[in-house]
């Protein structure tokens, strides 16, 4: 009987908290330097051998195909490159939606046990650890916790949705301290790690379609402290698919009763170069060099068999899933708009021989037969093991020390010029080497 009047009078609190609980979990503040530097655009330390040399990598969105595609480019870089680890080279990773996953975990992470003991997370950056991280369900895994009783209730009673709901499964799974399980915070991060961009789009009224970045820049605009808000919770929001995800909520203290709702970060620019932009405006005259890494997994799709008389599926007929399709279709115009009518003409004109863009896809696969498994990997918060492993393969393929672009990058680290051209494509034999621009 005393347990069924404490449910009960909880559930009544909650139902009279709940438009206002869980509403939002940032809070009012201003965030510190030692954080502002960590997840912030100006890069005060520079990492690696070459100091002088500027190195990004932007990781796109593609759900788990795009965790597991970033996270497998990212290890290879690491110990591929003979007399380089050029992942210790990368300075600032500029992350959306799936490519979010690794990039928040490497900036909680450290490569060695021993290391990993003297940070918050606790946590290791090793190739059988992130594997096994990378390719989880994530999406049986949240839907799990739907059936939490604390969640039911609070999904019913209080503003707690779909999104809070997959942002503390992220955190349970990748961004809470081993063994413990405290949720980590972005003063947890890493300070020997790139600066971590965390890319998301402003969903509010006032700033609809504008980018909105977890960094200390523009929580600053929030009078919001970045410091104390939780890296799952950034990494959903850049994640969050229409459709599938609410909108994830912030405070915005600047104005009374003002709130900023932000969704997935692919809406505004699905390959992390817009703020990659950002990056090298606010560090140009620091640098000497400049290099760019996008690891890009988008794939070609969308669109009904023409041999087929109904384009619809079973799921159509209780909700019309054709908006996946207008979807991609927009996403594709605007990722090539961001290319080659932003970004490649950017770093043309303010860096010419002194930068490189590698742009590396599944279009790098010179294999037919791997490189079209590839390309119909769906979007999803789930992988398929054999899926997994063909990625794996063909970052094996790509990254190794006879591809001209890594060759490049390694003679500006070592202090020259890229007389080849800003853009550097190099697809794996059985196609051809090429710098197309």
């Amino acid at each position: 009987m005393k347990i069924r009047l404490q449910i009960g009078i909880s559930l009544l609190l909650l139902a009279l908290a709940g438009c206002s609980l869980y509403s939002h979990t940032n809070v009012k503040g201003r965030t510190d330097a030692a954080v502002a530097d960590r997840a912030g655009f100006k890069i005060v330390t520079p990492r690696g051998r070459a100091p002088r040399t500027l190195m990004i990598l932007a990781l796109s969105g593609g759900g788990s195909r795009a965790a597991v595609w970033s996270a497998e480019v990212m290890l290879a870089l690491q110990d591929r490159i003979p007399g380089w680890n050029l992942l210790d080279e990368v300075d600032a990773i500029s992350s959306v939606s799936g490519g979010s996953l690794p990039a928040a975990y490497y900036a909680i992470s450290a490569d060695t046990p021993e290391r990993a003991e003297a940070l918050p997370s606790k946590r290791v950056w090793d190739r059988p650890t992130v594997r096994r991280l990378m390719r989880r369900n994530y999406r049986l895994r949240w839907i799990g916790s739907w059936f939490l009783p604390t969640n039911v209730v609070k999904f019913w009673f209080t503003d707690y949705d779909r999104s809070d709901i997959m942002a503390q499964t992220l955190a349970d799974n990748l961004y809470d301290q081993a063994g413990l399980g405290w949720d980590l915070r972005f003063a947890d991060l890493n300070p020997e790690r790139p600066n971590l961009i965390i890319n998301a789009t402003n969903g509010t009224a006032d700033h609809f379609g504008q980018p909105f970045t977890f960094t200390a820049e523009d929580f600053r605009i929030l009078e919001s402290d970045l410091a104390d808000y939780g890296i799952g919770r950034a990494v959903m929001a850049s994640a969050a698919f229409p459709g599938a995800f609410n909108y994830m909520t912030l405070k915005d203290f600047h104005e009374p009763d003002h709130y900023y709702h932000v969704f997935d970060g692919g809406n505004y620019d699905n390959l992390g170069l817009l703020s990659t932009i950002r990056i090298l405006e606010s560090n140009r005259e620091r640098f000497d060099r400049f290099v760019v890494i996008l690891i890009d997994a988008y794939v070609p799709g969308g669109g009904i068999d023409h041999h087929r008389t109904d384009g619809r599926s079973p799921l159509d007929f209780g909700v019309d899933l054709n908006f996946l399709d207008s979807f991609d279709a927009l996403l594709a115009v605007n990722r090539q708009r961001i290319v080659q009518d932003i970004f490649l003409p950017y770093l043309e004109n303010h860096y010419g021989e002194r930068a490189i863009f590698y742009h590396l896809s599944f279009d790098a696969i010179g294999d037919d037969s791997l490189r079209r498994r590839l390309q119909h990997i769906k979007t999803d918060f789930r992988i398929d093991p054999e899926d997994a492993d063909a990625i794996a393969t063909a970052a094996e393929r790509l990254i190794v020390a006879e591809n001209p672009c890594l060759q490049h990058i390694v003679t500006l680290l070592e202090g020259g010029t890229n007389p080849g051209g800003v853009l550097c494509r190099w697809r794996t034999p059985g196609g051809q080497t090429h710098d197309q621009r």
